[in-house]
Formats: C-alpha cells, sequence, structure tokens
C-alpha cells in the first residue's frame, strides 16, 4: 500500500507540474491574443489559467506535505474547476476568433475609404487585398486605380505576381478554419487532465484522513 501510496503522489505531484505549465500557456495565450478576440473573452481566458496556475500550485504543497485538509480543499477546488470547464465547453461562443478577425477586417476596410493604410497590417499578415480582392482598391478613386504596396509580396508591386489576389474576408476564413477543431481538443484535453488529477487527489486525500484517524487512536 505505501509503494502504491507513494507512486499516486509523485503522479499527483508531476501531474499537477504538468498542469501548472498548462496554466501558464493558458496565460500566455491570453496574453497574445489580447487585441485578437474580444476583451472579455480574452479576460477570461487570463482568469481561466491563472486559476489553474493557483489550484496547481496547491495540490503540489497538499502531496508534499500529506496535508489531508489541503488535499481535500484542493478536491473541492478542483470539482469547481471541473464544472467551469464543462460549462464552458457547453456555453461558450464558437469560432470567436474567427468571428472577430471577419469584424476587425470589416471595420478596417470601412476606415480604409476615408483613412488609406488602414488595412496594412491585416494584408501583410494575411497576404490578401481588399476586402473581397485586390478589386476593391480599383473601385475607390483616390487609389487611381493602383493598389498599396501591401497588397503585394515583399511590398513591392512593380511585378504583377507579387500581388496577392484574394481579399482578406476570404484569407481569414481559411486562416481560421480549424478554429472549431482546436478548441475542441484543447478544451476536452483540459478535462480530461482535470478529471485524472481529481481521481489522484481524491484517493490521496482518503489515504492521508485515514492515515490521521490511525495516528489518534
Amino acid at each position: 500500500m505505501g509503494c502504491a501510496t507513494g507512486t499516486i503522489k509523485y503522479s499527483l505531484f508531476l501531474f499537477n507540474a504538468l498542469w501548472a505549465i498548462l496554466g501558464i500557456l493558458v496565460l500566455i495565450l491570453g496574453g497574445l491574443g489580447w487585441g485578437a478576440m474580444s476583451n472579455a473573452y480574452a479576460i477570461g481566458i487570463l482568469v481561466l489559467g491563472g486559476t489553474i496556475l493557483v489550484i496547481s500550485l496547491f495540490g503540489c504543497c497538499g502531496a508534499i506535505r500529506k496535508s489531508a485538509r489541503m488535499l481535500w480543499t484542493y478536491v473541492s477546488l478542483l470539482l469547481v474547476l471541473l464544472l467551469l470547464i464543462v460549462a464552458f465547453i457547453i456555453l461558450h461562443p464558437k469560432d470567436v476568433f474567427k468571428k472577430y478577425a471577419l469584424q476587425t477586417v470589416e471595420n478596417q476596410w470601412e476606415l480604409e475609404q476615408t483613412s488609406p493604410g488602414s488595412m496594412d497590417n491585416i494584408q501583410k499578415t494575411y497576404q490578401c487585398c481588399g476586402r473581397d480582392s485586390a478589386q476593391d482598391y480599383l473601385d475607390i478613386k483616390f487609389w487611381n486605380d493602383t493598389v498599396p504596396s501591401s497588397c503585394c509580396k515583399g511590398g513591392s508591386c512593380v511585378n504583377p505576381l507579387n500581388l496577392y489576389v484574394k481579399g482578406c474576408l476570404s484569407q481569414v476564413e481559411e486562416a481560421y478554419a480549424d478554429e472549431a477543431t482546436t478548441l475542441a481538443y484543447l478544451e476536452w484535453g483540459l478535462l480530461g487532465l482535470n478529471a485524472a488529477i481529481l481521481l489522484l487527489a481524491i484517493f490521496l486525500a482518503i489515504h492521508y484522513t485515514n492515515q490521521q484517524r490511525r495516528y489518534n487512536y
């Protein structure tokens, strides 16, 4: 029993180390994604990452100190986190990044009509030109049948072959085509890891609780 308990103890510590790394990665994702998603969604991701990190540190301390009370508190926190992840999977809006990126293209294209250069960053990032195609610029009078340099590879439009033919809306659609699948893998991965850690924590908490009772006798 002692060997099994030791194995579970160190397995729980290892899982929590991975959990802590995952929490840090979620925090980084939220930070890097700021501006690429709605502020409310970014804040939610940062809160989730911070919560995962704090809970993992709590679990590591409980396992190392062999504290039944700390482990039961940890189990309660994991249950709450498990419910939050399930609620997030069920309730969160689909294609949130793609929708935000598409709306950004629409907004910047509107600005482009009066403030030339508003589309430059988008066109360089997604290697696209105009809202729907390069023809969009030819329909704007002040461009005089030309396109901005951001519409061409390397910023040079001297060679017609450098021109990005596709519009930015279609390029964004293509760039985020796998968003739903990727997020689903992340969500279910989080749920599975949380469930595995929860089971280990419950077993270890029960063991240390029984051990403490024996000592009290």
